[in-house]
């Protein structure tokens, strides 16, 4: 099997940390190909994810025009069409036997759309979707506008698959389309830190304190990840009496809000900024505990990789979340009273957290060859049962 994987987005987050999971998984099982734009690779992370697929067998093709110019792209096909042409030409040279695309969002992929239906016989068209929400609800700019165009742009895809039963459900309900299958991101396991491990020196070697570190990874965007939320929570319980250090991992559009934020809480001293580390991986196992306040999410890798290392996770029971952790860290939406308390109550008893277990399970559900895997088995035509067809080693599904 021929698979070509398209990535427009020229920015590293999690979504495109998973694409190149896939891509690697998938080279050691079909013959596979990667285009994505060349401007993308001034992004170091990238970069970085590119070359590494150079030890697989992927032919990788660098595209000389942006694969999503931009707003006006997502509402007109005139301002993507350079981009579906050139697209078009690659696909009738490659003639994959399906084209996936890697979907941060509900209305992108159009320039692929477009050049899969320049194509005579046209490949059946695959969407990886990460976030299912409305582009008003993430903040889009022309968002409502958008949301109006969602319907007729997500039903030119022949099949979704998104990464929560939630994301599945509202896709199917809001658009009126077939469920969605559910494929885990993946995501390579974290391991934990040996018992005996210098956790002192660890830290110190990554310039943070010796305290009860909480955590919180991603993108500095206050409107999606919560970083204000998690500050209050910060303040609430160094208010109380406990001692702690919150570990902001990441940067973004809001860093110096949230730093202002920090200074106005008088925080400052207790909030360490890491900014972006391409070796997250070895930050995540040295924190006592990760918080998510997340407004709106898919499945975080940031998640998934603290469970795998069994670093308890305690956030808001929003979409792939609430899959994810159990009933006492999943706490319902708004309520920083409760996440305090959650991560409190992990400050007094860590064992509280059921941590082998959860690994076992998310390390499982994610691995990037058992995606792989499920991928492959939707592309042979498995016989789907709704969105839980393949199964899902998660903790729980929701109702």
């Amino acid at each position: 099997m021929r698979i070509l994987l398209i990535m427009e987005e020229v920015s590293c987050g999690g979504a495109e940390l998973s694409f190149f999971a896939l891509c690697q998984a998938l080279a050691t099982r079909c013959d596979v190909h990667v285009a994505l734009y060349e401007g993308s690779l001034d992004n170091p992370t990238i970069r970085a994810l590119c070359d590494s697929l150079r030890s697989t067998s992927t032919t990788v093709h660098r595209c000389t025009i942006p694969l999503n110019p931009g707003t006006l792209a997502n509402l007109h096909r005139s301002f993507r069409r350079p981009a579906a042409r050139m697209l078009a030409d690659l696909i009738r040279i490659v003639r994959p036997d399906a084209v996936v695309v890697n979907l941060p969002t509900v209305e992108r992929g159009q320039a692929v759309a477009d050049a899969v239906e320049l194509c005579n016989p046209a490949p059946p068209l695959w969407g990886f979707l990460h976030l299912a929400h409305r582009p008003s609800v993430i903040g889009a700019r022309l968002g409502i506008v958008r949301n109006f165009l969602v319907p007729r742009l997500i039903r030119r895809f022949g099949r979704m698959v998104t990464v929560s039963q939630a994301g599945a459900r509202e896709i199917s309900r809001r658009y009126g389309i077939g469920s969605p299958n559910v494929v885990r991101p993946p995501t390579a396991p974290l391991a934990a830190l040996p018992i005996g491990a210098d956790k002192c020196r660890l830290r110190r070697d990554q310039g943070l304190p010796d305290t009860f570190l909480l955590g919180i990874v991603g993108r500095i965007d206050i409107h999606h990840k919560g970083h204000d939320v998690a500050l209050r929570v910060t303040e609430r319980l160094l208010r109380q009496g406990n001692a702690l250090q919150l570990v902001v991992v990441g940067d973004g559009p809001d860093r110096e809000a949230v730093q202002r934020l920090a200074h106005r809480l008088g925080i400052s001293l207790a909030v360490t900024f890491l900014g972006w580390r391409d070796d997250v991986g070895a930050v995540i196992p040295l924190l006592d505990a990760l918080v998510m306040p997340s407004r709106y999410e898919g499945l975080p890798q940031s998640a998934l990789q603290a469970v795998t290392a069994q670093v308890p996770v305690v956030g808001y029971a929003v979409d792939g979340l609430a899959e994810l952790l159990p009933d006492a860290f999943a706490v319902p939406y708004g309520d920083e009273q409760g996440l305090g308390a959650a991560v409190e109550s992990l400050m007094r008893q860590p064992h509280r957290w059921p941590g082998s277990e959860l690994a076992i399970r998310a390390a499982t559900s994610c691995e990037p060859g058992h995606v792989a895997d499920q991928i492959l088995a939707l592309l042979d035509h498995s016989p789907v049962s709704g969105p839980s067809a393949l199964p899902d080693m998660l903790v729980r599904e929701t109702p």
